[in-house]
């Protein structure tokens, strides 16, 4: 069976990362309806023939992959990427509890060294994700993240191309805004290989418990952006 594992961009459930973005919009150009009473909306051409609209997000909006664009002006950017790269076929997944600002660890990943260097997609789940519906101001601003020692671990498994994590971001982001240089962890991620991605803020619950057999991270393939929502959804036993 098919599992979604990422969030509905609905901007009535969409939790956006600080600094005051906008959520989601929908922009009618044209509806086969008449105008409603009262409304305000310009530049609608009402009573149409079709319904069109333009469609306005943050690249970083909801489950979303960072390509190494996002922190190098000469890393690849999502054009550079093909439909294969967001197709694994070793997904692992791996509990590893962290409450607030807590730090997943070099030590933490240790144990399951035979399974990493199988994987292509790791897949960690905190549980902190628990808070992103009932506290998303502690999600946003207390979210645990990877130590940049985990990350340089990680990233010695050569068949790995994507870390996901049920997290706002790889690392807490007030704190790799304020670190020399800023977001290490993404750094120590995506500068070391042409083509990595990182998953942020996953639905991963869904998956706990499952034997995964492949995973799919499907965005719009639009070149020239450094981030993308995308539908993620994996095949399970």
């Amino acid at each position: 069976m098919m599992v979604v594992f990422s969030y509905s961009l609905n901007p009535d459930i969409i939790v956006m990362p600080p600094g005051g973005i906008a959520k989601p919009e929908i922009i009618p150009r044209s509806r086969t309806m008449p105008a409603p009473p009262g409304s305000n909306l310009e530049g609608v051409r009402w009573s149409s023939y079709n319904n069109t609209s333009f469609v306005k997000f943050f690249a970083h909006t909801g489950t979303h992959i960072d390509t190494p664009f996002h922190i190098d002006g000469a890393g690849s950017d999502l054009g550079a990427f093909v439909l294969e790269d967001f197709v694994f076929e070793q997904p692992l997944l791996l509990e590893i509890p962290k409450t607030d600002r807590a730090k997943i660890t070099r030590a933490d990943l240790l144990p399951y060294e035979k399974c990493l260097a199988q994987a292509d997609l790791l897949l960690v789940y905190t549980g902190f994700s628990r808070f992103r519906s009932t506290d998303p101001d502690r999600y946003i601003n207390n979210q645990p993240g990877f130590t940049v020692e985990a990350a340089e671990y990680l990233m010695q498994f050569s068949r790995l191309r994507c870390v996901a994590i049920d997290l706002m971001g790889i690392e807490n982001i007030a704190e790799g805004r304020a670190a020399t240089p800023p977001f290490p962890v993404h750094r120590a991620f995506l500068l070391k290989r042409k083509k990595f991605l990182i998953l942020e803020d996953a639905n991963l619950a869904p998956l706990v418990g499952r034997t995964l057999k492949r995973a799919f991270l499907i965005p719009i393939m639009l070149p020239g952006v450094e981030a993308m929502p995308v539908t993620a959804f994996a095949e399970t036993d």
